[in-house]
């Protein structure tokens, strides 16, 4: 069996829908910090599902997740 070792300042791209990009927005496993706008649609979509996280509280024992 091979292993793959990858460091933290390897890079990929990846194209994933909006849906998707909202929902790990939301759920925390994606932060605002870990986005990168590759062109101006991709800049257009992540400016807006951020926006769109951003402005959605999630309340538990008092702590307000807010992605900015």
């Amino acid at each position: 069996m091979t292993t793959i070792t990858v460091s933290n300042v390897d890079k990929v791209q990846v194209e994933i829908s909006s849906n998707l990009l909202t929902h790990l927005l939301n759920s925390g496993l994606l932060h605002c910090g870990d986005c990168k706008c590759l062109n101006a649609n991709a800049k257009t979509v992540i400016w807006h599902a951020l926006l769109a996280s951003s402005t959605s509280l999630d309340i538990c024992n008092g702590d307000e997740n807010l992605c900015a």
